[in-house]
């Protein structure tokens, strides 16, 4: 009997070992993920991550991305590093990478210019993730597997609720988590908006606290919406710091090589050739007499030549380096190299694309020497130059295997935008412009799109305003006002007065998170300015109060 019962107890607990199987698992949910086992260190990555993702929200990407973007891409940057630096034997391209991002975090205190910013945001970005996944696992080979990384970090968006569920549940068997203690600040925030409008309201001392260190990013309410914004931000990043240190994102491995016949695509190449080959014997023109029948019957200007096919060459360098690239990815191999055809065809191409970059390069040239630098000639020649190097590592991947296209163009791009942030493109252009002017090598200078290039052409517009060309001081003047007004004495209206010292007192005022030094040197300028010309003010203030012609007030 005995016997028997022991027997029923065992079926009776393997029956309910079964039920709760059952009821843990359905055939219809699917597998929970497994908690991160976090320790010490993660948990301080996560609130460093936190923090950092606050101050990113608030004085950086609401702060007018200047000198606080830099700083919360420093707080990044030094966290990400630290927290992997251990993990692997780095090699040196992720350390080149988190280098160059870093960079071109730093241009956003040296140029006001929009493009390069723009680009600084999205190749630093790119350069960062790049940089920490190759800090994670070590070395990425080949094309495919780089672009997999990108893919990689979009991946670790679905493990959010497996790192909020670890650091909620403590780590290393302790009770305490500070996981539980983000939670309990973010529950904090309701209050605090309520709170902190009565406080600031209720004494002059923290409200001028307060107003230092957020002047310029908002009022109270609309800083601590900035600050949930970043918190949200947080739990992307916490995410994407847990997966990658604990191997739950999907790898960027060599994807699954789909080509493409090889007789097809030498012949889809071979037309394209063709074409290039036809453009190149029409160009025969220019050099013998026999062929100047291909030339028009017409005059041409010398600005009509600089300008001429420049952009249409850029598109048609774009596409040869879409066809190119596809071309060698999708190609049928041998022993890792494509038909001896393909290569040809695709070291043809190439080699035209550097011709007509060359050829869109020197009328450039000629054009800037004629007509004075913009932003946009500067900025196009800059991406001209990078696609010549981009075509360069393409001949040079087409005969070797170990060149990587999508790093080197990657890297190009960090250290382009690196270059037209330090020396500062709309500074550039102003110089160039104003020295031109004042050597006579030109009678004309544009005083309107000196005053677009921002916080670089103030100086600029200052000294033009000295000018014994009546008509080209009265067009500094006026636009010299017009920033001084509309600029920098932006959200002034309460002032008593648009005089120096308001000025200045503008300027202190500012959130630190606006620094940048052009911004800096203009408001130098202006004080010089102002001393020199005491009574400029006073006409700036009519000018802004009456929107009439400058011309009429001076």
């Amino acid at each position: 009997m005995e016997d028997n019962n022991n027997i029923l107890n065992e079926q009776a607990t393997d029956e309910e070992q079964l039920e709760n199987q059952e009821e843990i698992w359905s055939p219809h949910q699917p597998k929970p993920k497994p908690l991160f086992e976090l320790t010490k260190g993660d948990n301080l990555f996560a609130i460093c991550m936190l923090v950092a993702s606050i101050f990113l929200s608030v004085f950086g990407i609401f702060g007018g991305f200047s000198f606080g973007y830099l700083i919360s891409m420093v707080m990044f940057i030094s966290v990400f590093t630290v927290y992997f630096i251990k993990c692997k034997n780095i090699s040196i391209f992720p350390l080149l990478c988190i280098a160059l991002s870093l960079g071109n975090s730093a241009v956003f205190i040296t140029t006001t210019n929009g493009s390069v910013k723009f680009f600084g945001v999205v190749i630093s970005f790119m350069l960062l993730v790049v940089g920490t996944y190759g800090l994670a696992f070590g070395k990425t080979a080949g094309n495919r597997a780089t672009f997999g990384i990108i893919g990689s970090a979009l991946s670790t968006m679905g493990n959010i609720g497996v790192s909020v569920k670890s650091l909620l549940s403590g780590y290393e068997g302790s009770k305490k988590s500070v996981g539980k203690v983000m939670l309990g600040l973010l529950c904090a925030i309701p209050v605090l908006f309520v709170v902190v409008p009565l406080l600031i309201k209720s004494d002059d001392a923290f409200s001028g606290m307060m107003s230092n260190i957020f002047n310029g990013s908002g009022n109270g309410f609309l800083t601590i919406l900035k600050a949930v914004f970043g918190a949200v931000l947080s739990l992307f990043v916490i995410a994407y710091g847990f997966s990658l240190k604990f191997s739950r994102t999907s790898p960027a491995k060599q994807a699954k090589s789909y080509s493409i016949d090889t007789v097809c695509m030498v012949s889809f190449l071979s037309a394209i050739a063709a074409c290039y080959l036809l453009y190149l014997f029409s160009q025969l023109a220019y050099f013998f007499s026999a062929f100047k029948g291909f030339l028009p019957n017409q005059d041409i200007t010398y600005s009509e030549y600089a300008r001429k096919g420049f952009f249409e060459m850029c598109i048609i360098a774009v596409i040869n380096l879409v066809l190119v690239f596809l071309s060698l990815l999708f190609a049928k191999k041998q022993d890792g190299k494509v038909s001896v055809g393909i290569r040809v065809i695709t070291t043809f191409i190439a080699v035209f694309t550097l011709m007509i970059i060359a050829t869109a390069i020197s009328k450039m040239v000629l054009y800037i020497s004629e007509y004075g630098m913009t932003i946009l000639r500067i900025t196009t020649s800059a991406f001209m130059v990078f696609l010549a190097v981009t075509f360069l590592a393409v001949i040079l991947r087409i005969y070797l295997n170990n060149i990587n296209i999508v790093k080197t163009t990657l890297v190009t791009a960090g250290i382009i935008i690196l270059v037209l942030g330090t020396v500062n493109v709309n500074s550039v252009c102003a110089k160039y412009n104003y020295n031109a002017y004042k050597s006579s090598a030109t009678d004309k200078i544009d005083v309107e799109a000196m005053y677009n290039l921002g916080d670089e052409g103030v100086p600029y517009l200052a000294k033009l305003a000295c000018s014994k060309n009546k008509d080209v001081a009265n067009d500094a003047k006026h636009y010299l006002a017009k920033a001084y007004m509309e600029d920098y004495f932006v959200n002034m209206h309460f002032a008593e007065g648009f005089d120096t010292k308001a000025l200045k007192q503008r300027q202190k005022y500012k959130s630190f998170s606006y620094f940048s030094l052009p911004q800096s040197r203009a408001y130098n300028v202006l004080y010089a300015f102002l001393d020199k010309n005491p009574q400029f003010d006073k006409v700036c203030l009519e000018y802004y109060s009456s929107r009439d012609s400058i011309y009429d007030l001076w």
